[in-house]
């Protein structure tokens, strides 16, 4: 195309102009030279063109020649296979041909050295085992980002080389780039190959069930490779684009002035498409998806007729109002039968309390707390000796272990009381909305302390906390800080609270000198304690005996190892955590006494560990308990320890085994979907 209008590309301000034009999958080709652009009579010539065999076969011959001379393992490496297959497809497609995109810019060599590189670190070990989707997943952002990264560093180095008064050795690049291209493609299958011993290796930490196959593993990079391909095409795309804003302007506006404006428009259209096309719709159908699913009715959960649960007939809070997850939570769990059954030692139960109040239009959060009061009132639950506040996830879903397992262990007791707060799975509902976990949980706990604190002390309950990911976060923010988050409570229970978990986080920056971040002491164990397995509810990390007594209230937060949920972070893209540093990283052993489920030759790289961890929590519960974000038997024990009552082995495998079981009746009927290890 003759050059018409003003392009910097050429020189090295150019190129820093067309670095910043943001999204890495989009801007990857916009530091490389001009393409040709399309004639839109050729592609009216080749749509009106008789299709012959003989004419095709020759279209497709000249399009290998042409990937052929382009492509070559000397020069590319590994790469050079699926970049011929994207080039052959790109050269026989007509709008992809005509409208400028048939091939990718000549010098894009070193973006290609960076997404080699970017390679090793995709498939390299992260918390959890990759199944094959998600390691073509991995492979293709990895190496989208691996490309813009060499290609900003080789147009820095070009802008310094045009600096330098040496004379250039074009023979000399061309054999040290190739020497390159092989030694990296050897280190790609050096890595390939032990990465398939390091994922089954780390099958069995998690006890996983399926190892990934050759044939698995090569599609997912193979896929992966293709799809970082995609990218180049898409960040082709964007560079059509700032194209033509830039021969609008650059009739108007000098170079310097012309170009930034292109990138900045260029940028601002694909913001505003990808806002208004891609995320707002697909949010929408989220929650239209969500608040559909929320009106179904399980087949496992049939309404309860004690008088002691929300959606009974004696109930102030409609069963048909209480939202799919709502009612699970009352229909589900043991009745006074089953805990004495279970302990068989002649001791009396009571028959336990459920208060839930579903997300219903038409009413506020604070008309649901008040609801959720007259439902207390009702039950008489003030009456009970151990009364829990559970914050549920974002369909109202709480984890049967908190629930049940309380109730065990307060033999019925007790009183259990939640609220529903969104329609939305966790993840959507953070995003949507963040403020309504948090601000659900401190209208309820206020309410409820402040109702307490008119009772006389000797007849008090009991006041507890717990929740599960962001049922955790919803309850731990809800307070000011660490400091004061367990006041007029007696005790808390806490899994898998997400890493953007405010109270979680400065527990963990200010624990004792020496405990590890995966398992932090904090104050000697006094009131709060960090658990990856009962075990830990004694001894810390080491082994050890806590330095202090464990005092009132007690709290328990549980975490593994190889849960994402608890350990990703933004700050992963471009600082490494301190448990990337410690021992269970880096080749490094930890304690055995630790019980790390994940492999201590996991490293940090910049934004490959962001992405790989935020990715691994697509599989977080594909591995059984207590392994992931799956927190079910151990959650049995927390319960017992917090609430201070010695429960024997036996007896908590009992209880557990019918929490499972009664899970699965619940959640999973005979004939229904969900998940395998999680419920």
């Amino acid at each position: 195309m003759s050059q018409t209008y003003n392009d910097p590309r050429g020189c090295a301000t150019g190129s820093a102009l067309r670095a910043g034009a943001g999204f890495a999958t989009m801007v990857c080709m916009s530091l490389h030279g001009p393409t040709p652009r399309p004639r839109f009579r050729d592609l009216f010539a080749w749509l009106n063109r008789p299709a012959e065999d003989s004419e095709t076969r020759l279209q497709v011959g000249r399009a290998v020649a042409k990937a052929k001379g382009r492509y070559d393992v000397r020069r590319h490496g590994i790469l050079a296979v699926p970049l011929f297959v994207v080039e052959v497809w790109a050269d026989l497609t007509p709008v992809v041909r005509m409208g400028g995109l048939r091939r990718l810019p000549e010098n894009f060599g070193a973006g290609v050295i960076g997404a080699e590189a970017a390679t090793w670190g995709a498939i390299s070990p992260s918390l959890l085992p990759h199944t094959w989707p998600v390691v073509a997943a991995n492979v293709a952002i990895c190496q989208g980002v691996g490309h813009v990264a060499g290609t900003a560093i080789s147009e820095l180095l070009r802008g310094v080389r045009a600096l330098s008064p040496l004379p250039a050795h074009p023979r000399a690049h061309r054999t040290v780039n190739s020497v390159l291209h092989l030694g990296m493609s050897a280190v790609t299958v050096a890595t390939f190959v032990s990465s398939r011993r390091r994922h089954n290796a780390q099958v069995e930490l998690v006890e996983g069930r399926e190892e990934l196959e050759l044939a698995k593993s090569l599609a997912g990079i193979t896929v992966g490779t293709l799809g970082y391909g995609a990218l180049l095409a898409v960040g082709e795309a964007l560079q059509v684009l700032i194209d033509v804003f830039n021969i609008v302007l650059g009739k108007r506006l000098p170079a310097l002035a012309s170009w930034p404006l292109a990138i900045a428009g260029g940028a601002a259209v694909s913001i505003l498409l990808t806002d208004r096309v891609v995320v707002r719709n697909f949010l929408s159908r989220v929650y239209r998806k969500a608040e559909k699913l929320d009106r179904e009715f399980l087949v496992g959960a049939p309404r309860p007729r004690e008088r002691e649960r929300s959606g009974s007939p004696a109930s102030l809070e409609p069963w048909s109002t209480m939202g799919r997850q709502g009612r699970a939570v009352v229909s589900g769990g043991p009745r006074k039968r089953d805990i004495e059954l279970l302990f068989d030692d002649g001791g009396e139960a009571r028959e336990p309390i459920r208060v839930f109040i579903g997300l219903d239009e038409g009413r506020t959060t604070e008309d649901m707390v008040q609801l959720a009061l007259a439902e207390l009132d009702r039950t008489r639950a003030w009456e009970r000796s151990h009364l829990a506040i559970m914050s549920a996830a974002g369909t109202g879903w709480i984890n049967d272990f908190h629930t049940s397992g309380f109730e065990f262990v307060g033999r019925g007791d007790t009183a259990i009381v939640a609220m529903q707060y969104s329609y939305l799975p966790s993840v959507y509902s953070y995003l949507a909305d963040r403020e309504s976990p948090t601000r659900s949980a401190r209208l309820l706990i206020d309410a409820i302390q402040a109702r307490l604190s008119t009772l006389p002390k000797h007849k008090r309950p009991k006041l507890y906390l717990g929740g599960e990911s962001l049922g955790a976060y919803g309850v731990c923010d809800a307070s000011d800080s660490a400091e004061d988050f367990l006041n007029g409570v007696t005790g808390a229970v806490f899994s898998g609270a997400p890493g953007f978990t405010r109270v979680h986080g400065e527990l963990t920056r200010g624990r004792d000198y020496g405990s590890p971040q995966r398992l932090p002491v904090v104050d000697g164990g006094r009131h709060i304690r960090f658990c990856a397995h009962p075990d830990h509810l004694d001894h810390d990390f080491s082994g050890d005996t806590y330095a202090n007594e464990w005092e009132t209230p007690r709290a328990v937060f549980a975490q593994h190892a190889s849960d994402p949920v608890v350990w990703w972070d933004w700050s992963l893209a471009w600082r490494a955590p301190d448990w990337l540093k410690e021992p269970g990283s880096r080749s490094r052993p930890a304690p055995a006494a630790q019980r790390l489920d994940v492999p201590d030759t996991m490293r940090w790289a910049p934004f490959i560990t962001f992405w790989q961890v935020g990715i691994d929590q697509l599989t977080s519960q594909n591995c059984p308990s207590p392994h992931g974000h799956n927190y079910h038997d151990e959650t049995v024990a927390y319960w017992a320890a917090v609430m201070d009552t010695e429960i024997s082995p036996a007896t908590l495998h009992r209880i557990s085994l019918w929490i499972h079981r009664d899970a699965t009746k619940l959640r999973h009927p005979a004939g229904g979907r969900g998940r395998k290890l999680s419920y």
